[in-house]
């Protein structure tokens, strides 16, 4: 779980650079804002900065749940991760509930993510 924490604990401190890092430089992600899959995390952190201008979204911060489902050896890992998203959006208070589904790969320079996937619940 140490790049999903890493990214989503950089997220929030707005430090895209170390985010960036917990990834792969090519990486799958599925999101619910369009259009919805990027291959880059850079590609992804634009669309989301859009997506939050766009629908006044500020104040966000993600938090991690324990895994429900967590299967690791000694190169793969695959986590299921309920997680919440508080903030504001158009000034009111804002929380969503989803899962974050996370596929990491064991590199030479470490763990890094190298897909994951937001749902809503």
């Amino acid at each position: 779980m140490a790049p999903a924490h890493q990214f989503i604990n950089a997220l929030n401190a707005g430090d895209s650079k170390t985010a960036a890092a917990a990834h792969q430089s090519s990486v799958a992600i599925i999101d619910e804002f369009a259009p919805y899959h990027w291959n880059t995390f850079d590609a992804w952190l634009r669309s989301f900065e859009a997506s939050n201008k766009k629908y006044k979204v500020t104040d966000a911060r993600l938090t991690l749940s324990a895994p429900t489902t967590s299967m690791v050896d000694d190169t793969f890992a695959y986590e299921v991760v309920p997680s919440t998203i508080n903030g504001r959006m158009d000034g009111k208070p804002l929380v969503e509930k989803g899962i974050f589904t996370f596929a990491m790969v064991k590199t030479a320079g470490g763990w890094r993510i190298a897909s994951w996937a937001w749902a809503k619940q």
